[in-house]
């Protein structure tokens, strides 16, 4: 890849991670700190009663766009990383349509697939003994979520490479998506469960759950959309050209 086409891939990646973050963060902070100060109050109580120190509502709110804006940034550079490793297989020969592409493969392993497992809970929720536990089994799953994506996909362009002929295209992705949906049924049924019980009222964690993942939604299809507007415009001033 020429220097000029990486350092395009990267710009875009960058520019559209910062942009989704910042509408993750306006969006959890007009929408889910409400939900947040419900919970909030609940968790002020138990700390209380154990004599534990709750960081101010103030300074978790004033950290939350800046957060998320780098989350943001850091996440558009991991894009552009594994885009640039895997560009040539993904589908598609334009580059919009294959960021588009990749950010919904990363949206479904690192940030759907894991919330079906992981479902995030508010803050009160959990035993703070298993804090470690808990981060350490949900960052596996999402490394493991993300290795079975990547396994798939090698098991498809390997098939690929040695079943040339077009109509065998389609035993090709059934196997592939097949190995697939096999692996993550493993990894789903091994991982496992979340060991706290949830005592915080059940439409609090239902409205903070539906916020939880919009906000994700939100922040996957800003990244993608905004990396194939900008790649498609450094296309057409030839910045991207072969």
């Amino acid at each position: 890849m020429r220097t000029g086409r990486l350092y395009s891939v990267f710009k875009a990646a960058i520019i559209a991670g910062l942009a989704a973050g910042l509408a993750m963060g306006l969006f959890h902070f007009l929408l889910t700190e409400p939900v947040i100060d419900r919970a909030i109050a609940l968790e002020e109580a138990a700390a209380q009663s154990y004599g534990v120190t709750v960081v101010s509502r103030e300074v978790q709110k004033g950290m939350l766009v800046i957060g998320s804006a780098l989350y943001g940034a850091l996440v558009g550079i991991i894009f552009a990383l594994i885009f640039t490793v895997l560009e040539r297989h993904l589908p598609s020969r334009r580059p919009d349509i294959k960021a588009v592409a990749l950010a919904g493969l990363m949206w479904w392993s690192v940030a759907l697939f894991p919330f079906l497992k992981y479902p995030a809970n508010p803050p009160g929720v959990g035993d703070p003994d298993t804090m470690y536990f808990r981060q350490v089994i949900q960052f596996g799953f999402m490394a493991f979520s993300a290795l079975t994506m990547v396994i798939a996909g090698a098991g498809y362009w390997r098939l690929r490479r040695q079943w040339l002929a077009p109509r065998l295209r389609r035993w090709r992705l059934g196997i592939a998506i097949g190995l697939y949906g096999f692996l993550a049924m493993l990894l789903f049924i091994l991982m496992p469960a979340n060991p706290d019980p949830i005592l915080v009222p059940s439409d609090l964690l239902r409205d903070f759950r539906i916020l939880s993942l919009s906000g994700q939604v939100l922040f996957w299809v800003g990244l993608g959309g905004v990396s194939a507007l900008l790649l498609r415009r450094y296309a057409g001033k030839e910045l991207l050209r072969e």
